[in-house]
């Protein structure tokens, strides 16, 4: 009797920890799920602190005062439901969400306008020249500097030089 015969696939995932692939993927996930975690408390304590220093208790806060410590932060508050009252857990559930979205590259920031309607900014020739060649490898860096020597030191075309200005010299008045 094979094992595959007495479970099914869905459950073999389960063994996948046994491999070494197996324990990286799943160290990985619990430091994911930490650092969730204590991204959620940190907003949190921050969010307790702003109360605390208005004279407020975290217990207590209110839908307008998640909003505006949101706000506070640049975040698009648009998705909070404001007709459903605030408890504890609801906060943490805000909190969660709103990390776990930045977490995963989502736009919080900004009027809820979209990222691609924006205009581009212009940028300069020597601005996109430097940019291309920062992603350059190393190698490619050194052929790059070799070309632009070879162009500069070029026998073929001797480097201009700058003829000084005759002086003119005013005529005197007679």
């Amino acid at each position: 009797m094979k094992l595959t015969d007495i479970i099914d696939e869905s459950q073999l995932d389960e063994f996948i920890p046994l491999t070494k692939q197996g324990r990286m993927i799943r160290k990985a996930e619990k430091a994911g799920a930490a650092d969730l975690k204590q991204s959620v408390d940190d907003l949190t304590s921050e969010f307790a602190a702003l109360l605390g220093s208005q004279g407020k208790k975290f217990k207590t806060a209110t839908t307008d005062d998640v909003v505006n410590f949101l706000k506070s932060k640049k975040v698009d508050t648009k998705r909070i439901d404001t007709t459903k009252p605030m408890d504890q857990n609801r906060i943490k559930d805000i909190f969660t969400t709103l990390i776990k979205d930045k977490m995963a590259g989502a736009n919080l920031a900004g009027g809820g306008e979209d990222p691609a309607a924006q205009p581009e900014k212009q940028s300069s020739a020597y601005v996109k020249t430097k940019d291309a060649a920062l992603k350059l490898n190393a190698k490619e860096k050194r052929r790059l500097a070799d070309q632009l020597l070879k162009s500069i030191k070029s026998p073929n075309k001797p480097a201009a030089k700058v003829q000084p200005k005759p002086r003119v010299r005013a005529k005197p008045n007679t």
